[in-house]
């Protein structure tokens, strides 16, 4: 009972997010080259989503269905503040600044449209999704997207359509629309490619193919990150040790591509231990959603596993060059504040549902 009033539902569930938390500030210690000031901070911003995490999981996930309308239109709102008056880094707005402390809000939408569409779908749990209803969750999707596509950020939006398709594949959609969604994807991919990517956004796809065409420019990243899993062996080379990321040639070293920097110093029995304790992450959470009481929570539930799954793969994949690198950071383990917050949120969620079975 005491760990149902903090918010602790699930023990093993909440170590193996504990564990891999604090091992995160150690490899960032690395990472950095000894930074501490950096660990304290992402220590400060850790603390700060444990808490909230735990205040999610105290909440009835019923409250949390009534609320997720409004959080939803919150969002959107808090989206156009983003592009009119957000932070200005680089040519990109992606970042509200608030005394200090920067939020993207695009982050958290990966767990607000599952939950946007869960919510929505779950007024008509005992019927097929109609086309209408698909219309209208692509409606849910896409707003924010469109948003999102102008700050310009092309790989956040691409992951929140595919949290949104997850979401909608768990709610049950016919096979005639998964038909329908493939063969618009296919027509739509080469408009996308014509009118829509910028130049430095086609370029990395083209260097996903053949990074040599641009050893020192856009292929440099995923070059320098392959040289450092490759070279950490199977007992890695040790902490503090590596040398792709202590003598600097690993770019992005804290945030895209930490698994890199794990990788040299940690090798592949590193990498192993690190799998175990993510598929221990992703068991109970699988447990959770087969327990689940309403159909809102089962499909949140599950929407929220597959997305964590989603983002851990997608990383990996960019590392080690699968991917075209988009900026998605791996969950608990990568500097940042925004992506941490939201993998937060989706756990305080989850630790709510268990609170009802």
């Amino acid at each position: 009972m005491g760990n149902k009033i903090l918010g602790i539902t699930d023990f093993i569930l909440f170590s193996s997010i504990a564990l891999i938390s604090i091992f995160g500030l150690i490899l960032l210690y690395s990472a950095t080259n000894q930074d501490i000031d950096v660990v304290i901070k992402q220590g400060t911003k850790l603390i700060f989503c444990f808490t909230l995490m735990l205040l999610i999981g105290s909440i009835n996930i019923n409250k949390i269905k009534s609320l997720t309308p409004y959080i939803y239109l919150l969002c959107i709102v808090l989206l156009l503040v983003t592009l009119f008056w957000g932070h200005d880094s680089k040519g990109a707005k992606r970042w509200i600044i608030f005394y200090g402390f920067s939020l993207q809000i695009s982050e958290i939408l990966k767990i607000i449209v599952p939950m946007m569409i869960a919510w929505y779908i779950s007024n008509y749990e005992d019927k097929e999704i109609e086309f209408k209803k698909l219309i209208i969750s692509f409606i849910i999707i896409f707003i924010p997207i469109a948003f999102i596509v102008k700050q310009p950020d092309l790989g956040t939006s691409l992951i929140i359509l595919l949290c949104g398709l997850i979401t909608l594949f768990l709610s049950g959609i016919k096979n005639n629309h998964i038909k329908y969604l493939v063969g618009l994807f296919l027509i739509v991919t080469p408009l996308i490619w014509r009118f829509f990517l910028l130049p430095y956004q086609k370029q990395r796809i083209m260097t996903l193919i053949e990074p040599a065409s641009d050893p020192l420019g856009s292929g440099y990243h995923i070059i320098q990150s392959k040289i450092a899993v490759g070279s950490g062996g199977f007992f890695g080379k040790g902490f503090l040790n590596g040398t792709q990321s202590q003598l600097e040639f690993l770019p992005e070293r804290g945030t895209d591509f930490i698994f890199a920097v794990f990788a040299e110093e940690f090798g592949f029995f590193g990498i192993l231990i690190l799998f175990l304790f993510y598929l221990a992450i992703i068991i109970r959470c699988i447990n959770i959603a087969t327990k689940a009481k309403t159909y809102y929570a089962k499909i949140l539930a599950g929407s929220i596993t597959s997305i964590f799954i989603l983002l851990i793969l997608t990383n990996i994949s960019m590392t080690i060059g699968l991917l075209p690198v988009v900026g998605v950071t791996l969950p608990l383990l990568s500097l940042g504040g925004s992506a941490l917050l939201s993998v937060f949120i989706a756990f305080g969620i989850m630790f709510s549902i268990n609170r009802r079975i």
